[in-house]
């Protein structure tokens, strides 16, 4: 984990940061913060968290502390290249007969063709994506 620059965080932390964050994503950001590390995600994590502050009973109180949250964040954009790779995987494992859900999909080829770590707890949603590195807050946190 040493020479990290940039770490991309997926829906669940940025969700359990949101929402008041346990000890683990306090931690983790301390780390991050200490080590001069670029906390990213991408804009399909920006989607989901939106579609989340949209579907609640009172978006109105959670838009100001959002749009706060992401402006501090690197967005990572799906783009030509990311697209391209997401067909290739999604062809690599329907071949073998393996689902994936499209959101990550788009998010683990995001933060593959970027070169950037992904840190989340869902480690097995991505774990068929070959050649990308993803780690857990708690591994970010000891190391």
């Amino acid at each position: 984990m040493e020479g990290l620059k940039r770490l991309c965080f997926d829906t669940d932390i940025l969700i359990d940061y949101l929402r008041g964050p346990s000890e683990t994503t306090k931690q983790l950001m301390k780390k991050i913060h200490e080590r001069k590390i670029v906390a990213c995600t991408t804009t399909v994590n920006s989607f989901e968290i939106w579609l989340g502050v949209y579907l609640s009973s009172k978006p109105e109180v959670l838009v100001e502390k959002t749009e706060e949250f992401m402006d501090q964040l690197e967005i990572i954009n799906l783009n030509y290249e990311t697209s391209t790779e997401a067909n290739r995987i999604l062809a690599t494992l329907r071949k073998k007969g393996q689902a994936i859900e499209i959101r990550d999909l788009f998010v683990g080829s995001i933060a593959k063709v970027s070169e950037t770590p992904l840190v989340t707890r869902n480690v097995k949603h991505y774990e068929r994506i070959r050649e990308l590195a993803v780690v857990t807050p708690e591994e970010i946190i000891k190391n």
